[in-house]
């Protein structure tokens, strides 16, 4: 716990203090790959500690994600599926590491099952993109992760409307 604390207080202060902080690609802060080679240094330091934590393994994972280490990404957020079966953003970026490994169908064959469960538009729409990028099989593979993230986005926007909706304009 103090790990995860660590790598919390680390990632919070940085955004405060650097100009510029971003989130990256999958969520997590990037600066620069000097950067996120230390933050994956501080996960495979605090797993060594805890190697259970499966939050932890997400984090690495999506960490060499951004980085385009697609191998050692799949390989984390395949440890995260063994301890976290069905963990849905370890999910899709487990297909979206096969895509940029250069395993586009059995990537884009994943992504058509894709499952967020209580999200319904998330799911929709990365299945959509996925059926339709099959049809499209000379996108390269950096065009298709944009195109499966934007796909998400635009789910995430439209889960969002129909809850806020739910809630009675909610706004």
């Amino acid at each position: 716990m103090r790990a995860l604390t660590l790598v919390l207080a680390l990632c919070l202060s940085a955004s405060l203090l650097l100009p510029g902080c971003t989130f990256g690609v999958s969520g997590g802060f990037i600066f620069n790959d000097a950067d996120q080679r230390r933050a994956i240094e501080i996960y495979k330091a605090a797993l060594a500690k805890n190697p259970d934590d499966w939050m932890l393994h997400r984090r690495l994972g999506l960490a060499y994600f951004d980085l385009k280490d697609y191998v050692r990404a799949e390989q984390s957020l395949q440890t995260v599926q063994t301890l976290s079966p069905g963990e849905p953003e370890s999910l899709l970026y487990l297909g979206l590491s096969r895509i940029g490994k250069g395993e586009r169908e059995a990537g884009l064959k994943e992504l058509l099952t894709y499952r967020w469960p209580g999200k319904f538009y998330h799911q929709k729409f990365v299945q959509e993109e996925a059926a339709r990028l099959r049809n499209h099989p000379e996108e390269p593979a950096p065009e298709v992760i944009r195109d499966i993230l934007e796909a998400l986005k635009k789910g995430q926007r439209e889960q969002l409307e129909m809850e806020r909706d739910r809630l009675g304009g909610w706004r």
